[in-house]
């Protein structure tokens, strides 16, 4: 009796396996916000690494909400045209993630190159700063 009741169990498991929501797997750069930086803001650095010229580079990254109230990106402001950034302005709630994308357009550009592009956090006292950097041969 209690082989055949850990055998329902088991069968019962392996059966909820298939309908349980799958977890996205979130590959590539993660950066994490945090209350303390939805209230100090915070600085980080994005490498594109060597770039060709004339080269039109994109990263796909992650913006973890580890903080513990939902954050959504509001808007940005770059030092640079050539940096672009894509992202969806629906809140993410905390624990989530979402993708946004960072692109470097080098056309016009030559040599070590450090941009600087600040998110603006809905609900933040103060931008998020990233670094862009690029090595434009």
């Amino acid at each position: 009796m209690t082989r055949m009741l850990a055998i329902l169990a088991l069968a019962a498991l392996a059966a909820d396996c298939g309908t349980s929501p799958r977890a996205v797997e979130r590959k590539g750069r993660i950066i994490s916000l945090t209350d303390s930086i939805l209230t100090t803001g915070g600085t980080d650095t994005v490498r594109f690494g060597r770039l060709g010229s004339g080269e039109i580079a994109v990263l796909r990254l992650w913006l973890a909400n580890d903080a513990s109230r939902p954050v959504a990106v509001a808007s940005y402001r770059r030092s640079c045209g050539c940096t672009t950034l894509e992202f969806d302005a629906q809140p993410i709630a905390p624990g989530d993630a979402r993708q946004v994308t960072l692109t470097f357009d080098s056309r016009g550009e030559r040599g070590w190159q450090l941009k600087a592009l600040d998110i603006t956090l809905a609900g933040g006292q103060r931008p998020l700063r990233l670094f862009v950097e690029a090595d434009i041969k």
